[in-house]
């Protein structure tokens, strides 16, 4: 049996093997023909180091073995080195349509920004697949947003994995929902969106092995981190990215900024960056690491609303509560009944949205969870949960379908 290794991007969720996924010794990981159906299993694919399948297995795999035995007689290699001349190309990330389900097509999303930022230095027309990227969050957001910040913050709150690209596609979505709160225009929410999306391209490796680090960053890692943005800002301009508002965004997303006491009196440039930021520092408390739990939406909420020493409350963050609320889509809340349950969607008021019961309140799963309106004295929320911590798998099709198409009476999405 001859394998070649696969790029683990290329793996969605929903997506239906053409083919059988393997390991470094040929052990069936999951059957050609199965779908990979949970976030879970998509991520216990994505965080092996190396998933093979069998070469003959596709037509793909077969022109990308003639190919190699091309490349390999031109070079007249040995025929030894046959593997190092061998890539298959199951996919191209960048060039799928969008098709099937909300969850597969936010997890397509991801996918292709995964490729990209991991192929910023080889990839053509890099700019204009960001910005494609962008047209897509766009359209997601559009036709269902409520479900889509489900998704959104329900896989950057409870999965280590892949925290980078997640962790941008994230920001981006939210400083496109805030684009209207700041007035700001056509240009400078698309510039802002693509800044979001690119603002790690120089340490995603590194971000996503701090996720699962335990320890602090030693010396080389902080000095990393502490040059990012310069050279995040000179990759993408050797990536031949010409939008200038763009570029400065991601030059200065970790920049100390003051400015006027109203962000609109602010220029473009700073009022776009320090969105970025607030949105940034957010999500970023929220997400777990190996080397701590996330905060919980509240004490999330708190940091970037209310910062110490500080008697007027953040714009931005007043502006996260008032789309998201206190506890966005996706996090989790137990219940003054006892029952511990995932928010699904803002209520009237920020702090009593709507939320369906996954666990009872001996920790228990509950085989169909049940919408509750937290506005009712007996289904309030006792705290917020730090949602790494909650121990319960959600089949994400049903909660998505328990998802309201319409806001609660009084509030406008």
């Amino acid at each position: 049996m001859d394998l070649i290794e696969i790029r683990q991007n290329l793996l969605l969720l929903g997506m239906a093997l053409e083919f059988t996924l393997r390991d470094e010794k040929g052990a069936v990981l999951l059957a050609k023909g199965h779908r990979i159906e949970t976030l879970q299993q998509l991520d216990g694919l994505r965080s092996r180091k190396k998933i093979f399948v069998e070469i003959d297995e596709s037509e793909e795999g077969i022109r990308a073995m003639m190919a190699g035995i091309t490349t390999l007689n031109k070079l007249g290699a040995p025929i030894k080195d046959f593997s190092k001349h061998l890539q298959l190309n199951i996919s191209d990330p960048n060039s799928v349509k969008l098709t099937g389900p909300l969850s597969e097509r936010w997890g397509e999303v991801e996918s292709k920004l995964a490729g990209l930022l991991a192929s910023v230095s080889s990839t053509s027309d890099f700019e204009a697949k960001v910005q494609q990227l962008d047209t897509y969050i766009q359209a997601l957001l559009t036709e269902n947003s409520p479900a889509s910040q489900f998704l959104l913050f329900n896989r950057a709150v409870t999965h280590f994995s892949g925290y980078s690209v997640m962790h941008s596609l994230l920001c981006a979505s939210l400083v496109h929902l805030l684009s209207p709160f700041f007035a700001l225009t056509e240009d400078e929410r698309k510039s802002l969106v693509c800044a979001a999306l690119t603002m790690n391209v120089a340490m995603t490796r590194l971000q996503d092995a701090l996720a699962l680090q335990k320890m602090e960053p030693n010396a080389a890692q902080r000095s990393e981190i502490n040059s990012h943005a310069a050279l995040g800002r000179q990759t993408l301009v050797d990536a031949k990215v010409t939008d200038e508002q763009w570029l400065e965004i991601v030059a200065l997303h970790h920049t100390p900024l003051e400015g006027p006491e109203t962000l609109a009196d602010w220029p473009p440039v700073q009022r776009m960056t320090k969105i970025l930021q607030t949105v940034d520092r957010y999500t970023a408390a929220m997400s777990p690491r190996k080397s701590r739990s996330g905060r919980s939406a509240r004490d999330s909420v708190l940091s970037v609303v209310m910062k110490p020493g500080v008697v007027k409350h953040d714009e931005v963050g007043t502006a996260l509560v008032r789309i998201l609320g206190v506890s966005p889509a996706g996090t989790y809340v137990k219940l003054v009944n006892g029952e511990t349950a995932v928010v699904i969607r803002r209520g009237i008021k920020p702090g009593e949205p709507l939320v369906a019961s996954v666990l009872n309140r001996n920790d228990e799963p509950i085989s169909e969870p049940r919408l509750h309106d937290t506005s009712r004295e007996k289904l309030s929320i006792q705290n917020t949960l730090v949602a790494s911590e909650v121990r319960v798998n959600l089949k994400l099709e049903q909660m998505l379908r328990l998802i309201p198409k319409q806001s609660p009476q009084g509030f406008a999405f």
